[in-house]
């Protein structure tokens, strides 16, 4: 018997086609959730309903103003690289502000630092020290830090108004906390945008970190908030009021958060709406942005008007990125599934399938990019052999052409708007990559997809292992003097 390269080639492609087709419906599935949210914030912001939720406080008005009583939770596990640094340059904003940092008993390095900082400002932070060993949860951390804030206010005779959420690689614009003691009067929760550093076009990890957040922050939460009344917490930039905070405390029996959840931030959000509490996505323009200017290595004030927000160096490593968007998955696809189960309402399952599709969606991606490569291929072998040629006739099938035509729309689609917000906060080089780095982020997501699966399944739910803090490390840039004067 004679192996027949034409029967082989043929039936490789006709596997292929069906491959193409499974995963071209599955495609344009996952991207309906895009089109609704796309489709609803241009139709928004046409009839000038974004510019209409915008905020409008001068910097003046925001400075006049009475400072509110301000506490800062900063939750800590083995930040001694970053955490003096962040505090030197962040504590400084506000005397009516102070910084709790949150540290485990077996993290001494971190508590030597945050002891260094406070040696500096012993008015503006305070160290505290959890009662368990590290790593347990933010949220366990987070709940340590709240009682101690308890504590303190007993001793110091004051009631903070806000309680703020940041991490230890955070830079906070200047007009930040008064931002929130502007609207701590009118809403429970506060959440502004969380924005990248700009970094090089070259550093494509840390790019998409760019990209993702610019459009998120600028359009997602619109629509979310303008649907479901749900503000999702970003776990650093976040302002809870005084009211939230004990709502939340007698709702979970002592707790503000789930002990267990990946993912505080997220869960949070759902209880505050269930709550009956007021939240708000803000964004407030402000005459000057915090950033990195090219060819240097310091934050600087940039007077270019963006909103105020809080700015990070997101990982730049590749498996920093994928292990930390793995605990996103699971805190958010996992347990949040577990937790807040499918919603109520059509809008509410929309925006859970749209938070927890990540599970599968790089994966997808990923097997449409192998079958893109083969189709390429195919049609390259064809002007080459006859065999190829006979079986590339088999991806004419009509239905297949329609897959390939939605789906080439959907992405010129998803690139567009990419492109659009991500021109918004960088400009119009970084734009352009956006399109390239939706590309590499579906890789990093299939990574992260893989690992959280791993994970949940094996050594979670199969060696009953607890999901725990897993670390990512982090980076803070030095801030140019001028930078901190508010």
């Amino acid at each position: 018997m004679f192996f027949d390269l034409t029967d082989a080639t043929v039936a490789y492609v006709d596997a292929l086609v069906g491959l193409f087709l499974v995963f071209g419906v599955a495609i344009i599935l996952y991207s309906l959730d895009d089109v609704f949210i796309d489709v609803v914030y241009w139709l928004m912001r046409l009839s000038g309903r974004i510019r209409a939720e915008r905020f409008q406080f001068s910097e003046q008005a925001l400075l006049e103003q009475p400072q509110r009583p301000l506490a800062v939770m900063v939750p800590a596990w083995r930040e001694e690289a970053v955490i003096y640094e962040m505090l030197k340059t962040n504590a400084v904003y506000s005397a009516t502000t102070v910084f709790f940092v949150g540290a485990y008993p077996n993290d001494a390095a971190t508590q030597l630092e945050v002891l260094r900082a406070a040696a500096e400002l012993p008015d503006n932070i305070r160290l505290v020290i959890g009662p368990h060993d590290g790593p347990t949860t933010k949220a366990d951390c987070l709940n340590a830090i709240i009682a101690e804030i308890g504590e303190y206010e007993k001793v110091s005779n004051i009631k903070f108004e806000g309680f703020v959420l940041h991490d230890s690689e955070d830079v906070i614009h200047p007009l930040e906390f008064p931002l929130f003691s502007a609207l701590l009067a009118t809403f429970d929760f506060i959440q502004i945008p969380v924005y990248s550093f700009r970094r090089s076009l070259l550093q494509m990890t840390a790019g998409t970190y760019m990209d993702e957040f610019a459009e998120f922050h600028n359009k997602d939460l619109f629509v979310r908030q303008r649907l479901t009344g749900v503000v999702p917490c970003a776990g650093v930039a976040a302002c809870f009021s005084r009211k939230a905070i004990e709502a939340l405390k007698s709702w979970r029996r002592g707790e503000v958060f789930d002990p267990i959840a990946l993912t505080e931030d997220y869960d949070v959000a759902f209880a505050m709406k269930s709550l009956g509490l007021t939240s708000a996505f803000v964004l407030n323009e402000a005459p000057y942005t915090l950033d990195i200017p090219l060819g240097t290595d310091q934050v600087r004030r940039i007077a270019e008007p963006l909103a105020i927000a809080t700015r990070e160096n997101f990982p730049s490593d590749y498996r920093a990125a994928y292990r930390q968007r793995a605990r996103w998955l699971l805190g958010i696809g996992f347990q949040g599934a577990a937790k807040l189960g499918w919603g109520n309402t059509l809008t509410e399952r929309i925006f859970f399938l749209r938070d927890r599709k990540g599970i599968l969606s790089g994966i997808i991606a990923v097997v449409a990019y192998f079958l893109a490569f083969n189709a390429v291929a195919i049609l390259v072998l064809g002007t080459l052999s006859e065999e190829w040629l006979i079986a590339g006739y088999a991806m004419l099938n009509p239905t297949l052409r329609l897959l390939f035509f939605v789906n080439v729309v959907l992405l010129i689609n998803r690139l567009v708007q990419r492109m659009i917000f991500t021109t918004s906060i960088y400009g119009f080089g970084q734009g352009l990559m956006s399109s390239p780095r939706v590309v590499f982020s579906n890789f990093i997501n299939f990574s992260s997809a893989l690992r959280a699966l791993y994970i949940f399944v094996w050594r979670h739910k199969v060696r009953g292992e607890p999901l725990n803090w897993d670390k990512t490390s982090h980076t803070i840039p030095a801030q140019n003097a001028e930078a901190v004067q508010a």
